[in-house]
C-alpha cells in the first residue's frame, strides 16, 4: 500500500471515531489526510471503495495485533493477554463497534466478511476455553451439558464486541481496558478453578500498577 493511500485511510478512521462513518465527507478525509480531493478520488472512487479498505485494513490489523499466531495459544497467558490486545483494538477502531448494525444496514456487501471475522473470533475463544480446561484455568463441563464452553465462548463475544458501545451509552469512567476485563472475569468466575481465578488476580494487580 502506497503512503498516500494509507494515510487517506487512516485519516478516515481518525474521523470516523470522531463523527461517526456516515457522518464524514471524502472532502473531511481529503483535508485531515492533506491531500487534494482529487487525489482522494483517484485512490477511491467512491466512498463505498473507502470504507472496504478501511475494513480490510482494520481486518488485518485485528489478526495480527490481536490474535497473532495460532501458536501462540500455547503461552500461558493467551487468552488473557488476547482479550486485553481485543478491548484495546476495539477503542482503535471504535466508529464500527459503536455503529455496527448501521454500518452493515449502509454497506450490506460487508456483512459476510464480519459474520466470518464474528465466527473466528468465536473459534478463537472456544479453543481458549478448551485449552484453559486443560492447564486446569477452568472446571472440566458437567456430563449434562459437554456444550457449555462453547456457549460460555458465545457469551464472552458479546460482551467483548459491544463493551466500548455500553461503556458509551452509559457514560461509565474509568480505565475501559480494565472494566472490559473485570467483566470478563465476572462472566468466567462460576467456571475458573482457583488456579484459574489466580491467573485473572495477578493481570489486575499488574493492570493496576500501570
Amino acid at each position: 500500500m502506497n503512503k498516500t493511500k494509507k494515510k487517506i485511510i487512516l485519516s478516515a478512521i481518525e474521523l470516523f471515531n470522531e463523527q461517526g462513518l456516515a457522518n464524514v465527507k471524502n472532502q473531511d478525509i481529503a483535508e485531515r489526510a492533506e491531500v487534494s480531493l482529487s487525489n482522494f478520488n483517484y485512490h477511491f472512487g467512491t466512498k463505498k471503495d473507502l470504507v472496504f479498505a478501511v475494513f480490510d485494513y482494520i481486518g488485518e490489523h485485528l489478526k495480527a495485533d490481536v490474535y497473532g499466531d495460532n501458536a501462540l495459544l500455547s503461552e500461558e497467558d493467551y487468552g488473557i493477554s488476547t482479550a486485553k490486545k481485543y478491548f484495546e483494538f476495539e477503542k482503535k477502531y471504535r466508529f464500527f463497534y459503536l455503529d455496527t448494525h448501521n454500518i452493515l444496514q449502509m454497506y450490506p456487501e460487508l456483512k459476510a466478511a464480519v459474520n466470518i471475522q464474528i465466527k473466528e473470533a468465536i473459534q478463537i475463544i472456544k479453543n481458549i476455553n478448551y485449552l484453559s480446561i486443560g492447564k486446569g484455568y477452568l472446571k472440566p463441563p458437567p456430563p449434562e451439558m459437554p456444550e457449555l464452553y462453547d456457549h460460555l465462548a458465545q457469551q464472552i463475544w458479546i460482551n467483548n464486541h459491544f463493551w466500548f458501545a455500553q461503556m458509551t451509552i452509559r457514560e461509565v469512567e474509568g480505565d475501559f481496558v480494565l472494566k472490559g476485563m473485570e467483566a470478563n472475569f465476572a462472566i468466567t468466575y462460576p467456571y475458573l478453578t482457583e488456579k484459574g481465578k489466580e491467573r485473572f488476580r495477578a493481570f489486575f494487580k499488574t493492570k493496576k500498577k500501570e
